[in-house]
């Protein structure tokens, strides 16, 4: 019983000097440098009129920050009499401008074909309401106390899902006023990081698909909008 108590105390001391190690290694401030490289250090502005200027695009709470992104650390752990876990994430949110512009910008790209025609000159307001914008680099610790302490790791990204939620104003050629929600389901889904696979190059493909994935969300709004109009 000394032996296991022993051990188990040695391995205390590891697991916390080793999460003290990451913390160094790794800190908020670096996550968002890099983020911040990714996007060529600027946010671009919303395209609040696309063209034809009837389609107007707005951003419910639109973002008054220069900053790209906000990481914050956050340490969780657990530790049970036989079984330990210990939670460790660098919690990223994205400025909500990204994703609005990429938005406008995939509205942009649609909106000269079939919804420009189904429109016939009625002006359109669409406003967003909800995008998805946070992410987490996590890493899980998980030991069982046995005579040896066994223990084993994963770490992922892990996407805050949020849907896409965009209201719109129809203003018909009537004088009516029609109004309406819809909501697009977010896909993202945790990603492991390969082996050997870096923080940077995780974080650097998160961004990627995500951007493409606020664009294909779009587009299925568009396809929505059509089919309510």
């Amino acid at each position: 019983m000394a032996f296991i108590k022993v051990q188990k105390a040695r391995f205390t001391a590891i697991i916390i000097i080793s999460m003290i190690s990451l913390s160094s290694c790794l800190t908020s401030k670096k996550i968002d440098t890099f983020i911040a490289e990714e996007y060529n250090g600027q946010i671009s502005k919303i395209e609040k009129k696309v063209k034809p200027s009837n389609i107007t695009i707005t951003s419910v709470n639109p973002s008054t920050s220069t900053n790209i992104s906000s990481t914050e650390v956050h340490t969780k752990v657990l530790p049970l009499i036989v079984y330990w876990s210990i939670d460790y994430r660098h919690t990223s949110t994205l400025n909500t401008q990204i994703a609005v512009t990429n938005f406008a910008k995939a509205i942009n790209a649609p909106v000269n074909k079939t919804l420009l025609e189904k429109l016939e000159g009625q002006k359109l307001e669409l406003t967003v309401e909800q995008v998805p914008a946070t992410f987490a680099l996590v890493e899980k610790t998980h030991v069982i106390w046995l005579i040896y302490p066994i223990h084993w790791d994963k770490i992922y990204i892990e996407p805050t899902i949020k849907d896409l939620v965009v209201s719109y104003k129809l203003y018909k050629k009537d004088g009516n006023l029609k109004t309406g929600s819809i909501t697009i389901k977010n896909e993202e889904k945790n990603k492991g990081l390969r082996f050997f696979q870096s923080w940077k190059s995780a974080i650097s493909e998160y961004i990627i698909n995500y951007d493409r994935n606020i664009v294909d969300m779009s587009k299925q709004l568009v396809n929505k909008l059509l089919v309510e109009k």
